[in-house]
């Protein structure tokens, strides 16, 4: 295996991590779990972390349908925000 082809996996591995840590903290703050979830946007602040994201495929693009998350410093460090 290339140096090039174990880094793209690593990146993969870390990306798919990354939205099951997410899947799971929007599962504890709203109680409902949900497979398909698109990650939008992970937006910073001073004083605040907000997460974005759209709950099914179908839904992804769609202004009404996109959720938000506050997070504290805490849950923003558990996904790497």
């Amino acid at each position: 295996m290339t140096d090039e082809m174990e880094e793209a996996i690593t990146a993969y591995l870390g990306e798919e991590e990354q939205r099951q840590r997410i899947r799971e903290l929007v599962r504890k703050k709203t109680g409902v779990d949900w497979p398909e979830l698109k990650v939008g946007d992970v937006e910073k602040s001073m004083s605040s972390v907000t997460l974005f994201y759209w709950c099914t495929k179908e839904d992804v693009g769609k202004r009404g349908h996109q959720k938000q998350l506050q997070l504290t410093d805490e849950e923003a460090e558990s996904i790497g925000a």
